[in-house]
């Protein structure tokens, strides 16, 4: 598996369109030059609309906590013990911003959502 799983320690409830976060209690130590990248669970996306996202730098060391998003109708029960997450450890490229006036053409340009015209049909 490309991640670890994070369990709950609790039960929880997530109302739709509401969200809750649940301390893992997982502490880590992440690298220099790595995060961790806290990811959803597919099966809790696809069947209860549950969405997570977060980043986790090399640095912190205290406990991981995962915010849980319900996007689907009904209350979602969190078990103790349920996996809620994956972290996913990966190399990130370090690099430093410099602010300039004007940017480099590009075919692209400022277009975004959608402005490529590219959809998929199946």
């Amino acid at each position: 598996d490309a991640g670890a799983d994070l369990f709950s320690p609790v039960e929880a409830i997530v109302y739709p369109g509401c969200h809750a976060t649940i301390d893992t209690g997982v502490h880590m130590e992440i690298p220099f030059g790595y995060d961790g990248t806290v990811a959803a669970k597919s099966g809790l996306m696809k069947n209860h609309g549950i969405v997570t996202a977060g980043t986790v730098d090399s640095g912190y060391t205290g406990s991981i906590r995962v915010t849980l998003i319900n996007t689907g109708n009904d209350p979602f029960v969190v078990k103790k013990g349920q996996k809620i997450a994956q972290i996913i450890i990966r190399k990130v490229e370090l690099c430093e911003f410099e602010e300039v006036e004007e940017l480099s053409a590009s075919e692209r340009g400022d277009g975004g959502f959608g402005s490529t015209g590219i959809f998929w049909e199946g």
